[in-house]
């Protein structure tokens, strides 16, 4: 067998094959993949690894993960979600079945909030903040002692000031860290690359995530796509994240079925942010005026068109898979430049 490439399967870029979203008609898939399955998947693929949830019974038994991941010679990242969605207890018992099972990552993210509209959120984006943060000096001391990392997502809710704020009001806890997903900045008015400079020394996983970026009369709209496919530069990503002096193992993720409106020429979604420098935006636009595609191109994806079970399946596998083939090229372009 080929040397593994050197990043995960994230599941998430699955949704509708794992069972997590239905058909615009209801339709479920008729086999969604379990944790086994995506073991299975990963490995099929030659990736080195697995991002994805524990059920409760998996928490509760981890050593069941930990025997199959072995069996598979995968390393393997847990996800855990909204981090204030459960009491500080439950998030111990998950922290310690993610050392049982041999990660050194786990992934959390800040809340359910996407395309950076805060507007809903009751109380406030900075009493959130304060709240996550509480929460947070909870449970790093655990995570610490078990050898973990907690890495919070940039789930088109936060900005990198908010990440680097996190990691102050959380004690600059050394179990803290960040996943960075590199399609989100976006959604929050920052540029990429910026983004990544600025939190590059916090980061502990990576979802590598493609966008391409389309024009809308609210400001723009995200659309998921192959890795490669978008305006994303994974080659100037991946060099800044390598540098780091930790252990990343990249996850190759597709995003959400859902296409993603950004809307930035709302004042009302502006009021929820603090005032920053006009020229923080410059980096996202440029994106968007030198790689927009015309507000009025087709951009939905089969799920959105209605399409059945089959269909989408088929689509979220021919996304990952040529995704796989995205980061397979890259990497054998650096080893081959000398960069690897």
């Amino acid at each position: 067998m080929p040397t593994r490439l050197p990043f995960a399967l994230n599941s998430y870029g699955l949704p509708h094959s794992i069972g997590l979203l239905a058909t615009r008609g209801g339709e479920r898939h008729p086999a969604p993949l379990d944790l086994w399955a995506l073991m299975d998947a990963a490995r099929d693929l030659n990736l080195a690894g697995l991002e994805a949830e524990l059920t409760p019974e998996q928490v509760r038994k981890p050593h069941t993960v930990r025997d199959a991941l072995q069996a598979r010679e995968l390393r393997f990242v847990p996800d855990y979600m909204v981090i204030l969605n459960s009491e500080a207890s439950d998030f111990r018992a998950f922290l310690d079945a993610g050392a049982a099972i041999g990660a050194t990552v786990v992934r959390v993210t800040l809340s359910s909030i996407l395309c950076g509209d805060r507007r809903a959120l009751s109380g406030g984006w900075d009493a959130y903040l304060e709240a996550v943060a509480a929460r947070l000096k909870e449970v790093l001391p655990h995570a610490e002692a078990l050898g973990l990392c907690i890495a919070v997502e940039n789930h088109q809710d936060a900005t990198s000031d908010d990440l680097l704020r996190l990691h102050e009001m959380s004690g600059h806890s050394p179990a803290y860290g960040i996943t960075f997903d590199t399609g989100n900045p976006l959604a929050v008015g920052e540029g990429v690359l910026e983004f990544t400079i600025r939190i590059a020394p916090l980061i502990r996983h990576l979802h590598l995530k493609d966008y391409t970026i389309h024009f809308a009369p609210e400001g723009f709209r995200l659309v998921r796509c192959a890795a490669g496919d978008g305006v994303i530069d994974f080659p100037a990503i991946l060099d800044i994240v390598r540098a780091n002096g930790h252990d990343v193992l990249p996850g190759i993720e597709i995003a959400a079925q859902p296409t993603r409106t950004i809307p930035i020429l709302e004042e009302s979604w502006w009021a929820c942010y603090p005032l920053t420098p006009s020229t923080r935006l410059i980096a996202a636009l440029k994106v968007l005026w030198e790689r927009g595609r015309p507000a009025h191109e087709p951009y939905s994806s089969a799920w959105e068109r209605g399409a059945d079970s089959t269909a989408v399946s088929a689509e979220e596998w021919d996304i990952m898979q040529r995704s796989v083939q995205y980061f397979r090229g890259l990497t054998e372009k650096s080893k081959g430049s000398g960069h690897a």
